[in-house]
């Protein structure tokens, strides 16, 4: 492949030769780990002769497995990337992902394609904690994110930040919603798609309502109502996921109700525990979740178990506020309460843990 003339790496100007030599270089391994892997990985994007790009992949749309990138295809995506947010030559931009991961592998594609100049630093909870300069561009999981404002780590010297890989806490959403400096984006993307085909600004005074589809990108939705994309030179054709959305009547966007496989049915009446979860947070100011349990009239009975650090939460008051919005079968049976909810390493809600301590702890 092909890259800009114009890419630099901390700031250092090089030719693709030196590139894929750079690796061979560091016989003495004096380079960190970390570094190595992502010099490692340029020199595979750079050199087609090493054959296929293996990528393991999350399970949005199945099991997790393995999946082959194609060159081009990363290319192009990075090309949508790079366009969407009107990044130049010569523009910096963070490195601070796993490069094991599809995320870190374009950051790396973008700044190849665009000519961007790529700082690098070791992935870490706490990315921004020796960063000195300012970046047009930088891309983080939800982790890094909270830990960076827990610790009052600079965000603003992001100019364009997207954040994906699990869902951002409640908490954090607020924080980042009242950024002025930095424009804040929510990721939508998968390993099949090469990463995000869609955003949405959190950010500022006018964020938002759906996902906004980069150019070359059509959805639909299949017989669940799950969403089924195909990204123009980057997907050999659609794809079709267990995320449930509403695309708007343009086309041009989507809202993300949850997923299929999440859906409780409850007396017939089939339950999104996402959609309500954000309502419900908003109204109660904690991060909950929605799980179930048996019940005999109902099949299924909704459950909410919500995280506080209250000794005595209450409980009652959030009930009533909660019978203001939702409908009858909406109200969860019993309340729950935890320290802290099970969070798997992209700080996603871990529903599975989280079920398992509720059945095992709190019957």
């Amino acid at each position: 492949m092909e890259m800009n003339p114009n890419f630099r790496l901390d700031g250092r100007s090089y030719d693709r030769d030196e590139l894929l030599d750079l690796r061979l270089a560091d016989s003495d391994h004096s380079t960190p780990e970390w570094k190595r892997e992502i010099l490692s990985f340029i020199h595979l994007f750079l050199d087609s002769s090493k054959g296929e790009i293996t990528q393991y992949t999350s399970g949005t749309t199945g099991d997790p497995g393995r999946h082959l990138l194609l060159r081009e295809s990363m290319w192009q995506s990075a090309r949508k990337t790079l366009e969407f947010f009107k990044l130049v030559p010569g523009d910096r931009v963070l490195m601070c992902l796993p490069i094991r991961y599809i995320a870190g592998k374009m950051m790396v594609v973008r700044a190849l394609v665009g000519g961007l100049d790529l700082i690098l630093t070791e992935p870490s909870g706490r990315p921004l904690r020796e960063l000195s300069q300012p970046v047009s561009f930088a891309a983080m999981v939800p982790l890094q994110v909270h830990e960076s404002l827990v610790h009052g780590d600079n965000l603003s010297r992001i100019s364009k930040l997207i954040i994906g890989g699990g869902e951002i806490g409640y908490t954090s959403k607020k924080v980042l919603a009242c950024l002025n400096q930095t424009v804040v984006f929510e990721s939508f993307g998968m390993t099949e798609t090469y990463t995000h085909f869609a955003l949405r600004r959190i950010s500022g005074e006018t964020p938002d309502a759906g996902f906004r589809l980069l150019d070359g990108v059509t959805i639909s939705q299949d017989h669940r109502d799950c969403l089924v994309v195909n990204v123009k030179g980057v997907t050999q054709g659609p794809i079709t996921t267990n995320d449930l959305v509403e695309i708007d009547p343009s086309g041009s966007s989507f809202k993300w109700l949850g997923r299929y496989d999440h859906v409780i049915n409850t007396g017939g009446i089939k339950v999104i525990p996402e959609l309500l979860e954000e309502q419900i947070r908003n109204s109660i100011g904690c991060d909950c979740l929605l799980l179930s349990e048996p019940d005999e009239r109902l099949g299924s009975k909704l459950i909410l178990v919500v995280e506080t650090s209250q000794d005595d939460p209450p409980v009652k008051e959030w009930l009533t506020r909660l019978k203001s919005f939702l409908s009858p079968y909406e109200i969860p049976k019993r309340v729950i309460t935890m320290k802290e909810i099970p969070r798997n390493l992209s700080m996603k809600p871990d529903r599975k843990a989280t079920q398992k301590i509720v059945s095992t702890q709190f019957n």
